[in-house]
């Protein structure tokens, strides 16, 4: 992950063009945002991601899964041996579109269950910290600089955190003098590990020091629904407040004193800019909700071959020309579909799956396993009997 770090000092001179200029652009927040710097504070830089020619873009698993990687490489692990060993290098290559989200929460858990295994150390999940984290947010790392506290900043995370992962749920409380955020990290079929925890709340603090400038920024007390470690001495000096176990929810505590100061690089049409365009985003997902939907019966359907829009059309209760005209809708047709789940399927029975090919093409809908061949070629660029021997090795 590369930055390209520009220091204050040198943007103080393009602060007054720009605050001129704003107000062209704030019904193209896209625009706005190449054309903006966000002031930021005296002793810290902007950090804008340089090798991503969007920086509106959204992060993925991969990119998830890359930082991860980037950050555990800088902290002087073998990570090409690491994630080779626990067999993740497919996890970071491979994101399918409209990923199940309970499937791709097991990736992560077992992403962090894997490498606390093999590293040793429990709390690792605190040691995946890249010094400048709003490199790793995109344009949610713009939204939170332009918000005017980080009150204001923390809703504006819970509130458009659908866009940014699937996996996780947030909500925020106000409690008295308290603002309350908790966390739900999907489970999908097995337990969400702690260390994914630990990686949230993490990079959530992280998040919030740098962007208020708040450096020792602390909560005032931490709740995890585990059961309590051997140290729970490690966990308080790595918050700086109490933690408690074996608590009803996961949830960070923060004196509303501390998240009502303002953001150096507060900017108000930015952040206008940005809301137009995230709730147009927000809409759209809820509008895919159909399409994932139709992807999740796929999957455990498959087999059903030629037979197999008429069955999934059963399952929704409608006609097949109502099922085609509603994925149309949304950009996409069963068709298409249909080979995603297919090549997304076969990737995992040939790395994984002891089964002959002549089963594993029936299990995947193909009445003939020279189609298998065939969608194998197409798909992957040689035959499965190759690919399977590839990932064997």
């Amino acid at each position: 992950m590369q930055c390209a770090l520009l220091h204050s000092n040198s943007l103080k001179k393009q602060n007054k063009k720009e605050g001129i200029s704003i107000g062209k652009y704030t019904k193209k927040p896209e625009q706005l945002l190449r054309q903006l710097s966000l002031r930021h504070h005296e002793h810290f830089a902007i950090c804008v991601p340089i090798d991503q020619g969007d920086p509106l873009k959204y992060l993925s698993s991969i990119d998830v899964v890359r930082r991860i990687k980037f950050c555990l490489a800088n902290d002087g692990f073998n990570v090409d041996h690491l994630f080779a060993q626990a067999g993740l290098d497919r996890l970071e290559r491979h994101n399918p579109p409209n990923e199940d989200p309970f499937r791709l929460s097991d990736k992560f858990s077992y992403l962090w269950e894997t490498l606390t295994a093999l590293s040793g150390d429990a709390m690792l999940g605190f040691r995946v910290a890249p010094p400048h984290p709003i490199c790793w947010l995109g344009v949610f790392g713009h939204l939170l600089m332009s918000s005017k506290n980080l009150k204001i900043a923390s809703e504006n995370v819970v509130r458009y955190l659908p866009l940014m992962t699937p996996t996780v749920r947030a909500t925020i409380e106000q409690m008295d003098d308290t603002t309350v955020v908790g966390l739900h990290l999907v489970p999908g079929k097995f337990a969400v590990p702690q260390q994914r925890y630990d990686f949230t709340w993490n990079m959530l603090l992280s998040t919030l020091r740098f962007v208020s400038v708040q450096p020792n920024l602390r909560p005032i007390m931490v709740e995890y629904m585990f059961p309590e470690p051997e140290s729970v001495a490690a966990y308080e000096e790595k918050f700086g407040c109490p933690v408690r176990f074996n608590a009803p929810r996961n949830a960070m505590h923060f004196a509303d004193d501390h998240l009502m100061a303002p953001i150096p690089t507060s900017n108000h049409l930015a952040a206008e800019g940005l809301f137009r365009m995230l709730d147009e985003r927000l809409q759209q997902v809820a509008h895919v909700g159909f399409t994932l939907k139709v992807r999740n019966l796929l999957i455990s359907m498959i087999d059903q071959g030629g037979a197999l829009r008429e069955a999934v059309a059963a399952q929704l209760l409608i006609s097949e020309r109502t099922l085609q005209r509603r994925l149309e809708s949304e950009g996409t047709d069963f068709s298409t579909l249909v080979d995603e789940v297919r090549k997304e399927l076969a990737e995992q029975y040939l790395a994984g799956v002891k089964l002959p090919l002549k089963e594993m093409s029936f299990r995947l809908g193909f009445s003939d396993p020279r189609a298998f061949h065939r969608a194998c070629v197409r798909w992957f660029g040689q035959p499965p009997s190759k690919f399977q021997l590839k990932n064997a090795v």
